[in-house]
């Protein structure tokens, strides 16, 4: 399966994962929007306590390295997201989203189909 495929496969799980992050980012930019770093932090911080907060209310049990690894990649995506876009809390926001699609895309079809794109 190729990632176009892929990707209309999931289109809907796609879309809101971009619209949630571009929610979260928005949130924390206009938070923090004064310091590109500490805006990254913010993004990485709530992105953390809101998949925690879903986890829990799930009554899933919250496992810590993965929820780690979601912050430090949110944080690595916000923060090259100001670092190109910092001049506008929307724009800023929207390519955070899109960027954080990439490795959310392809971790999501190596999680569930076992392959990546070649």
């Amino acid at each position: 399966m190729d990632i176009l495929e892929f990707a209309q496969a999931n289109a809907a799980l796609l879309t809101a994962t971009c619209v949630a992050v571009f929610v979260i980012d928005y949130f924390a930019n206009a938070v923090s929007f004064g310091n590109r770093l500490g805006s990254a932090i913010v993004t990485a911080l709530a992105l953390m306590v809101v998949l925690a907060g879903t986890l829990f209310a799930m009554g899933e049990d919250i496992a810590w390295e993965p929820l780690a690894l979601a912050g430090a990649l949110m944080f690595a995506v916000a923060y090259l997201g100001n670092v190109l876009t910092f001049s506008s809390k929307v724009i800023n926001a929207l390519v955070t989203a899109l960027i954080f699609l990439i490795p959310f895309t392809l971790g999501l079809m190596y999680l569930t189909t076992n392959s990546l794109p070649y």
